[in-house]
């Protein structure tokens, strides 16, 4: 009988219970290293940016330290430095034994191996087409980091991150260095469907409270490569296959990755929704959606996607935008509830920077780059509208 009524306990806590997703962020997570480009040449470099963030700390310090580590073709990738523990123990890197060296502090760092990394390898080695990895680490800790610390310092340091006396986070990346010619190259978002519907670049996602939503980035053309590996058979021709990874700080997904490869779509349950009724709105009605799309070698992007819950503000009506007077000033525009604007959209991109401005009662953002032409105005609204306003914007 109490065997029975266990059972019966855990099969009703599994019904009820949403467990918080693995795409939820609201800690500290490092949610993508890009490598742009991904693929170099010996000596050639690649610029490394991070995509970290730390909800539960708004305001609060981080620094990233890059440690990067040589590539090893000779050895077949058996040096300490290709060692992936060893890589996330920080106090394996007290003594920096060769090889291995502080790249910088900052959101961005360099990479490049050595011009003479093949020096030693046959000609005809498929390693030199095939590629070789050189290992990036990137440490994001909760705190500021001095960026002219010493040798000693660091040493100091990294052993408190092993402590676990500071809160941190550690990715592992890797660079591909080859010589064949046909580098491979990060993908790009084409743009970014919401239930079937192109997203204007840089906008706002409108989404109503509770709803069930479907996701689908497209890839821009020609994003999905093919490639040659060398092979002790000879060549083999292959395609990459482009997978779309999902983080959110409200809401969740029906899967955190989806080979979007042939346009599958993903789901997403927004905050609001009864049948998850943990998932509350945010308070206001602001989140933040990610996807970072990978190529399965080395190639990836993160578009990131803040959205907004609609709620029942008026219906603004835009009547004119006044151009700036001074070179980085913003334009104005002006109407009737502004302050129910969510977005203005010009040349399919909404405006940078745009938000209400209570002390001019119009809303307010970045002059748009563009080229010389007559662009119409679309407003989009805090109510879920899409207005065509009648209004064009002008560029000599």
């Amino acid at each position: 009988m109490k065997r029975a009524l266990v059972s019966s306990l855990v099969v009703f806590t599994g019904c009820n219970a949403q467990f918080k997703p693995e795409t939820l962020v609201d800690s500290l997570r490092v949610l993508a290293i890009t490598a742009d480009p991904p693929e170099v040449a010996p000596g050639q470099s690649a610029q490394l940016d991070i995509l970290q963030l730390d909800p539960s700390r708004p305001g609060g310090k981080t620094t990233v330290v890059w440690v990067g580590c040589e590539p090893d073709p000779i050895d077949f990738n058996r040096s300490a430095c290709n060692d992936t523990s060893a890589l996330l123990q920080p106090t394996s890197f007290a003594t920096f034994p060769p090889g291995v060296r502080i790249l910088g502090f900052g959101t961005r760092a360099g990479y490049a191996s050595a011009s003479t990394l093949f020096d030693g390898v046959p000609a005809d080695d498929p390693v030199r087409s095939n590629g070789t990895s050189g290992p990036v680490l990137g440490v994001v800790i909760g705190e500021e980091v001095n960026p002219t610390s010493n040798d000693d310092e660091l040493r100091v340091l990294f052993g408190r991150i092993e402590r676990q006396e500071i809160q941190t986070v550690m990715a592992l990346t890797r660079v591909t260095v080859t010589e064949r010619s046909q580098k491979n190259q990060n993908p790009k978002l084409g743009a970014l469907e919401l239930d079937g519907v192109a997203q204007p670049r840089g906008a706002k996602l409108q989404l109503r409270e509770g709803a069930t939503v479907t996701l689908i980035p497209r890839v821009a053309d020609g994003s999905r490569e093919t490639f040659t590996v060398q092979l002790p058979s000879g060549p083999s021709e292959r395609s990459e296959t482009l997978v779309a990874s999902w983080y959110s700080t409200a809401g969740r997904f029906n899967q955190p990755r989806v080979d979007i490869t042939d346009g599958a779509l993903t789901t997403f349950i927004v905050p609001g929704s009864t049948s998850v009724p943990e998932d509350t709105v945010p308070e206001k009605r602001t989140g933040t959606i990610w996807t970072v799309v990978r190529d399965g070698r080395g190639g990836q992007f993160f578009e990131v996607l803040p959205f907004f819950i609609c709620d029942d503000s008026p219906t603004p009506a835009l009547s004119m935008i006044e151009a700036p007077t001074t070179m980085g000033d913003p334009l104005i525009a002006r109407g009737m509830n502004m302050s129910g604007t969510l977005d203005l959209i010009i040349g399919g991109s909404a405006l940078k920077r745009g938000s209400y401005s209570p002390s001019l009662d119009a809303f307010v953002a970045d002059v748009p780059v563009l080229p010389s032409g007559s662009y119409p105005v679309t407003l989009r609204s805090k109510n879920c509208g899409e207005l065509d306003t009648g209004v064009t914007w002008s560029v000599p």
